[in-house]
């Protein structure tokens, strides 16, 4: 891997008081975006204002300029500055139980539609596809039906479905998930299941393989992304993985999803969160197998210096068909 490769970074200055939350006055933690007028606060802070405006009032407004919020999300972008402020100060940083206590007020995980608009909960007569626009309808089934003893009003936060689209009530005290434990995001199909909703021509549904659990999956492929996408690496699959990821004889540490360690066999993941579980535990299964139990090709490959963190594999035949990459870097970048 030649020092060529690396990504070139652009500095930028920033006055630190343009990366503030107007809530609590401090440096953003977990920063998140309040649209139309695209505010910025921490998640616990705007989690609280949400809840309690939520109680109180028909309407969210924006705590700093009193607009009515739309639309509320996680800002990724303003993530990694936030770290870059944090990073250059650290007498910017907040106490441990500063950071426990915000996390712990924290729910805004996916996207979330607070207002739909004016007749968001009148009942449609057109289909959700107007054929002359088309436009797709996204309002949600319970806003104006009644289902399994549930209807919207008019404070109901929405989630938006990651895979369809389509709009769902944000529901906190039910047995079903609606969010992937790996990402995050917000998957329709296990709550419409659940309240045996179909998709129809009114409204998207998801089906409910979309958003499976773990243990109801079937392999049927190895993920492209295992082991870098490097095929030579893709030979070796081991049928108990799952026994061993329950009975936590796994190091979960580079698990390349959210809250590894809450997940077992019964955790709804989305598909792309489950092509990553199961590439990092054929990795795991890899590096843990016995050289002498390797095809004979494998065992007598000579580790590549960069290890699982080398590009060259993802460009160069020749060089991942010779090395071993399921192992860790003696060079360059550890990850």
């Amino acid at each position: 891997m030649d020092e060529e490769s690396s990504s070139k970074q652009l500095k930028i200055s920033l006055d630190v008081e343009h990366a503030k939350c107007s809530i609590c006055l401090n440096i953003w933690h977990d920063v998140v975006t309040a649209a139309p007028c695209l505010h910025n606060f921490c998640n616990g802070c705007f989690s609280e204002w949400l809840r309690r405006s939520q109680e109180k009032h028909s309407s969210v407004l924006c705590p700093q300029c009193r607009a009515v919020v739309q639309f509320v999300s996680r800002n990724h972008f303003l993530h990694n500055i936030e770290e870059d402020i944090m990073h250059a100060d650290s007498s910017l940083k907040r106490s441990d139980e500063e950071v426990a206590l915000l996390d712990s007020y924290a729910s805004i995980k996916s996207p979330l539609v607070i207002s739909m608009g004016r007749n968001a909960h009148r009942k449609r007569a057109r289909p959700a596809r107007d054929e002359d626009s088309g436009v797709v309808d996204l309002s949600c089934p319970q806003c104006a039906n009644e289902l399994a003893g549930f209807q919207c009003n008019e404070n109901t936060i929405h989630l938006q479905c990651q895979a369809c689209g389509g709009m769902m009530p944000s529901r906190t005290n039910i047995s079903f998930p609606q969010q992937c434990l790996g990402c995050d995001r917000a998957f329709c199909g296990a709550y419409w299941y659940a309240q045996s909703v179909t998709e129809s021509n009114s409204n998207p549904v998801c089906g409910p393989e979309t958003f499976k659990t773990i243990s109801e999956r079937t392999l049927t492929r190895i993920p492209s992304c295992a082991h870098e996408n490097n095929r030579h690496e893709q030979d070796d699959v081991i049928s108990d993985w799952i026994t061993k990821f329950n009975n936590r004889e796994i190091d979960l540490s580079r698990m390349p999803l959210n809250h590894a360690e809450m997940m077992n066999a019964g955790t709804r993941i989305c598909n792309d969160c489950y092509d990553k579980f199961v590439s990092f535990l054929l990795y795991w299964f890899r590096v843990s197998m016995p050289r002498h139990l390797l095809p004979p090709d494998a065992s007598q490959r000579e580790d590549c210096w960069y290890g699982y963190a080398c590009r060259t594999q993802l460009h160069n035949e020749e060089h991942a068909r010779k090395r071993n990459h399921v192992c860790r870097p003696t060079r360059g970048r550890h990850m």
